[in-house]
């Protein structure tokens, strides 16, 4: 009997550790009044648990809050301590890599970004990432301070459960144990997750959902992905392969897609489909701007040379603009009837061209889907942007450290 109840009073300690931080880490600077009065913990409690977190190094004492009204000792604020570990997240793209470093206060201490358009197999691809790691896992190092974890983001079906890559569709990647290999090099918690899941707890926590109970995340890159969170928590699927938004059928004898599908979403409204309409338009004779650009190499083209091009009301780049809208409306009017979201955040490459594509979206939404839907639903873009993938890495990281601290610092307390 007092082996169970010494067992649960370390459980509620935990729980009020954790209440603590996050509390502190939504609304600080507070007083210990403050976060007694927030959380509902009598003073004494809380006065316990900030000795704690402050002998854990997770928070820090800022001064005297001068706006107290209380009798007697000054009151003295605190926030969490931005110095008191890092973490890492890395997103291994299509045909890029995208890392950064991030202290406690979810700052960007560092990042890189490198294409890897011209690695051409997986291992040399795996090579440059695990060398991006090293780097930034030496950095961190010579701050003596913990390293949290490393958040690894892929675009295909990953195996939460064992940290392995299943299948990336447009890598050609299949049953990569990318967890085991990087814990393996670093010997830190790791995390593995689809990109376009991660993104989605990223603008969820840092970003543009974090004030909707209810939303999904559509990333509009090589392919299309998505993420849905409810109550700040990812919806996993009973297999784990929720949010494969990219993968419906939305044309019954359409386009081959990487998957072995046809007519998938992402055939007609990802990145890939809007450079194929430039490339039809143009080869098929049509007058753009963009011809002197590229100079015949239709590989050169990107979004920002698409979005400028558009600017200067380019009738090649607005049209396919319009056209990728229309699709990414079509598909998002049938989500909104089928799951009916409080928000749909647009993310991804194709973000960067919202004020052509973003009124199409809408308009088409407003033409298909459902008026008691799509009244309730907001239509955004994110607010990280391209680096939404790599904040939802520290979002999952940040859960696990906020959620169970005094484990979190032993398991990855720094040697003196």
């Amino acid at each position: 009997m007092g082996r169970k109840n010494s067992v649960d009073h370390s459980d509620m300690r935990d729980m009020n550790l954790a209440l603590i931080l996050n509390t502190l880490y939504k609304d600080a600077p507070l007083s210990r009044a403050l976060l007694a009065a927030r959380t509902g913990l009598n003073k004494a409690t809380v006065s316990s648990i900030v000795k704690d977190l402050l002998a854990l190094s997770l928070v820090r004492e800022l001064g005297i809050d001068v706006s107290s009204t209380d009798v007697g000792r000054p009151a003295i604020n605190l926030e969490p301590n931005s110095h008191a570990g890092y973490m890492i997240g890395i997103e291994i793209g299509v045909d890029f890599i995208s890392l950064i470093v991030v202290n406690f206060a979810i700052e960007v201490v560092s990042r890189r970004y490198e294409s890897t358009a011209k690695l051409y197999n997986q291992q040399a691809v795996l090579d440059r990432a695990l060398f991006l790691l090293d780097e930034s896992c030496e950095q961190v190092r010579k701050m003596k301070r913990p390293l949290f974890g490393i958040g690894i983001g892929v675009p295909g079906l990953v195996d939460v459960t064992t940290g392995k890559l299943l299948f990336a569709p447009n890598m050609g990647w299949q049953d990569v144990p990318l967890k085991e290999m990087v814990k393996a090099k670093f010997n830190v918690p790791v995390f593995l997750a689809n990109e376009a899941n991660l993104a989605a707890l990223g603008e969820s926590q840092f970003g543009a959902g974090v004030d909707s109970n209810f939303m999904v995340y559509l990333n509009s890159d090589v392919g299309l992905g998505g993420g849905i969170v409810l109550n700040g928590n990812l919806l996993h699927g009973a297999s784990g392969f929720a949010g494969e938004v990219g993968h419906m059928t939305v044309e019954r004898d359409g386009r081959p897609c990487n998957c072995g599908n046809r007519g998938c979403w992402e055939t007609v409204a990802g990145r890939q489909a809007l450079y194929r309409r430039i490339e039809e338009a143009i080869s098929g004779g049509q007058t753009s701007w963009i011809t002197a650009q590229i100079d015949g190499d239709f590989k050169r083209l990107s979004i920002p040379m698409i979005v400028e091009a558009a600017k200067q009301d380019d009738p090649v780049a607005v049209a396919a603009l319009h056209e990728t809208g229309e699709w990414l409306g079509i598909g998002i009017a049938s989500l909104l009837n089928v799951i009916n979201p409080q928000r749909v955040i647009l993310g991804g490459s194709l973000s960067a061209a919202e004020a052509f594509v973003l009124p199409v979206v809408r308009e088409t939404i407003n033409r298909r889907a459902l008026r008691w839907v799509r009244e309730k639903v907001d239509i955004v873009t994110a607010k990280h942007g391209e680096d939404a993938a790599v904040m939802g890495c520290i979002a999952i990281l940040f859960q696990n450290v906020i959620e169970n601290p005094r484990k979190w610092m032993q398991e990855t307390a720094v040697s003196e």
